[in-house]
Formats: structure tokens, sequence, C-alpha cells
């Protein structure tokens, strides 16, 4: 905006509409160069899935690296050409040299919170894991291999687990299985299913996600860095009863094939009415006590709802890796085949 002599700011003309001294444009030009700050917002929590259904969630940023038939590049779509790597996983690094930046250009490591969902049984998911650039507060909720999985879908299970754990992600693992047959009812649409499913089961991390990173991170710290999931959505009193029912019930649905004895941490997310936030509170500190005696941590976070109907998702952090070693047989028949389809070999 052009000046006159006495700073009397003008839009256009030659005269000083205030004053009447000549304007002077050329003094102007240097200002026009100074350019407006640029800061965008980028949203609390940013999600990446690969080779996963498209999710249905809120967050700043949801986007997807997937295989198809050709490379295709969006704002929240990174697709590779399918390139089979059942003779080396190596055939894939030069499409993993592009992920970072393609990270970093969408903002996704501005976001406070970051999370990974990933079909780990697909091979797409070694190479992403493979390239993902050091990040905090990120992890991974990972579908993983179980004993029903191909050994070629357990070798690469294992892999990209093992490449998940050497980063020092903390996971939180679905069987195949489990995520295969997953069914929550949700209060629009009925039944959910697939993809659905799996959003639904999101939705409730996601909004809660302070909470989940810092009971993962806290996790960490304790060494522990695999972890199951059980969950009860949209819970009610007419169906559990007592919330010690419904804590008993979620019990007996865990999304791996663990034993309790191997639960070293034990973390519930509750979303229900203010009024019923002492139940829960109660509820869960007898049903650790009968239980999980012996956990090193437990603890319920309570997150208030207005709806009727309660979700209730309990996080239980695990002894070693138990998940890998279900699915070690199959890894170890690939390599004997296949050399090349190793940890190292996908380093």
């Amino acid at each position: 905006m052009a000046k006159c002599p006495n700073g009397h700011e003008q839009r256009l003309g030659l005269k000083c509409r205030i004053c009447g001294s000549d304007l002077s444009y050329r003094g102007s030009i240097e200002a026009l160069r100074i350019l407006p700050k640029v800061d965008p917002d980028y949203g609390k929590v940013s999600v990446l899935t690969v080779e996963s259904p498209r999710l249905l969630v809120k967050a700043g940023y949801v986007g997807e690296v997937v295989s198809g038939q050709s490379d295709l590049k969006s704002a929240t779509s990174f697709q590779a050409a399918a390139i089979h790597l059942r003779r080396s996983c190596r055939y894939f690094l030069w499409k993993s040299s592009q992920l970072p930046p393609r990270m970093a250009l969408v903002g996704m490591d501005k976001s406070a919170d970051k999370f990974l969902v990933i079909d780990t049984t697909k091979p797409l998911s070694v190479v992403a894991i493979s390239a993902l650039p050091k990040l905090e507060h990120t992890a991974l909720i990972a579908v993983v291999a179980d004993e029903e999985s191909t050994p070629m879908e357990q070798n690469t299970s294992y892999v990209a687990l093992s490449l998940a754990l050497k980063k020092g992600l903390p996971v939180i693992a679905l069987s195949e299985s489990f995520e295969r047959e997953m069914l929550f009812f949700t209060e629009d649409r009925g039944f959910a299913t697939g993809g659905d499913a799996m959003s639904r089961l999101l939705a409730p991390l996601l909004e809660a996600a302070d909470d989940l990173m810092d009971l993962l991170e806290r996790d960490l710290k304790l060494g522990i860095k695999m972890h199951c999931l059980s969950a009860i959505m949209a819970g009610s009193k007419s169906v559990f009863g007592a919330v010690t029912n419904a804590l008993t019930a979620q019990s007996y649905n865990v999304s791996l094939g663990t034993k309790p004895e191997e639960y070293q941490t034990v973390h519930s997310l509750v979303f229900s009415t203010r009024e019923t936030e002492a139940e829960f509170e109660k509820s869960f500190g007898a049903f650790r006590n009968r239980k999980f005696k012996g956990a090193l941590s437990a603890e319920l976070r309570f997150h208030e709802t207005t709806s009727p109907l309660y979700d209730l998702l309990t996080i239980c952090g695990l002894k070693g890796d138990s998940p890998l070693q279900t699915i070690a047989g199959g890894y170890e028949a690939i390599i004997k085949s296949v050399p090349e389809l190793t940890v190292d070999g996908a380093s």
C-alpha cells in the first residue's frame, strides 16, 4: 500500500487524500517483498494407513499408502505400482525413499500424535516401516499374521513387526482373524464390519490420543513395546449389568491369542457419562486386583460423553515379543527357500 511523505497510507492515486502530498510507489516496493507468515494448522492427530481399508475417522490428517497398477500421488494417497517381493524386499526400496519427504510435505510430522495403521501381512508394510523417518509420539496399530495365516503372510508380518520394534515403535497388534471377525454396533448405521468396524474401533482411541500415547510411551520406558487390545463398543447396563461383568466379558475377546500371565500392564480407556465414572473406577480396581495383581502398571482413564452407551477399551502390554513367536514358524519356512526375505534383508 502506497504512502505519502507524511506516512498516510493510500490505495491508489497520485495525491494523498488526507494531506495532498505526492504518493511514492517506489518507496512502497520494499514493503511488498515481505510475505505474510504462513502458519498452517496441521491438527493434533495424524493417521497414515498402509494396505488397510480406508478409514472414516476424525483427525487432522488421514492418508494412505497402497499398492496398485501404477504410481499415483495425491494429497492423501500414495500409490506404488505393485511389485512382487517374493525374491527380495529390496525391489521396493526405491519407492521407500519417496515416502519420508511425502510425509513431511503433507505435514504429518507436525502433528502432536501420529498413528500408523498397517496390515503387516502385505509386502508394502515392510517398505513403509523401513522408510519411516524418526518421528516422536508415533504408534503402530498393526494387523498381524496368526496361526491361520499362510507362511508367506507370517514371514512378511514377522519382518514388518521386527522392523517396527527395532525402530522403537509401540505396537498395538490385532491378529488377522480378530480384524476379519470384528463386529461393532454403531448408533447411526447399525452393525459395522470390515473397514467400518476398524474405523469404529479407532474413533475413541484417536479421540483419546494424548492419553493413549502417554500410556504407550510409559510402557516403552518399562521395556514394553507390544500390546494387545480388547474392546466393548456401545455397551450398556441393560446388556452387561454391572461394569465388572463388562470388564470380565471383555477379557475373553482379545486381539491376540495371548494369556493373562503374559500381561505386564493393563490400561483401560472409558467413554461414558459422568455419573458412571465412580462405578468404572471401582470396578476396574477390583478387576485388576482379581485378575492382574502382578501387573507392573494398571490405570483407568475416563472420558465424558453424552451417549447413554459406553465404549470400554483395554490395552495390555505384553512380556517380550510373544506375537512374533507365534508366527516364527512361517518366517523360518520361507527364509529356508528365499534367504533374502529375512529381517536383515529388509533393513
